[in-house]
């Protein structure tokens, strides 16, 4: 049954984005505005959606400032309402200790917090005139610690979480919940470009790696839209600011060493 629910979804035309996008439509919203900066991307993705509900596309660079205060408004124009936050969208440029340039950090930082904290605060302003909302942050397991090339990504991602927690805190009472998720190793579009092309791992590599995995296969968008399904459910309405880790290796512990292993 149709809800009439409204999302917002950064990063949309692909990936957790796009996944997420396919889950409410087929689970009752009343639309989806897609946020990314490719608007050919968009316009495909707009497509495969429109035999599941409405869509509506808006492309724009979230480095720009006046962006968040552009997409809620278009949001409410379109839709009247506005009820889910999607902050799907990020940069995972690779860069660490030695080679941030100050460049690179306000990139990455840019669009891994400093986006996500104007669009909650844009969200947040139309949400509190219905006392209810639901935002979701995806963040990265890396939010733990990270590789040496990735340690500039791995702050940003560490403070989105924090930023999350925060505003839960004040949103509380304004029927208003917060998360954010720290993703694990997913395969989606993009991950099978940069490890392809960035990297020069073969085409079959997901499939090699994820035979490793516990679950004998890696994480993919869909999976991840299950769980943002579960969060914006009534299901979950008594919790706020859970930072959830979306991984198959439990973060602090370890396998035995391979010294210890039996034989």
């Amino acid at each position: 049954m149709a809800d009439g629910r409204i999302a917002l979804i950064t990063g949309g035309a692909q990936g957790m984005g796009f996944a997420a996008a396919k889950r409410f439509l087929s689970e009752g919203f009343g639309g989806v505005m897609l946020l990314d900066r490719n608007g050919a991307r968009l316009k495909e993705a707009a497509a495969k959606l429109a035999a599941v509900g409405r869509v509506e596309t808006l492309d724009g660079d979230l480095l720009d400032l006046e962006l968040a205060a552009r997409a809620v408004a278009a949001t409410v124009s379109a839709f009247g309402r506005l009820d889910v936050l999607v902050n799907a969208a990020g940069s995972t440029e690779r860069c660490g200790i030695e080679d941030t340039t100050p460049e690179a950090y306000e990139r990455i930082f840019g669009v891994n917090v400093r986006a996500p904290l104007f669009m909650m605060q844009e969200a947040v302003k139309v949400m509190r005139e219905r006392k209810a909302g639901t935002i979701i942050n995806v963040s990265s397991m890396l939010a733990h610690g990270g590789p040496p090339n990735l340690s500039t990504y791995s702050a940003s991602k560490a403070a989105l979480c924090t930023l999350t927690k925060s505003v839960a805190n004040a949103v509380k009472r304004d029927g208003i919940r917060a998360f954010a998720i720290n993703l694990g190793w997913v395969h989606s579009e993009g991950e099978q470009a940069l490890q392809t092309g960035f990297h020069g791992l073969p085409e079959n590599w997901a499939e090699e790696i994820g035979r490793r995995m516990p679950a004998g296969r890696m994480i993919v968008p869909d999976d991840v839209a299950g769980l943002m399904s579960y969060l914006v459910s009534p299901s979950a309405q008594m919790m706020t600011g859970a930072i959830i880790d979306y991984e198959q290796m439990p973060v602090g512990v370890f396998d035995a060493h391979p010294a210890l292993a039996p034989e």
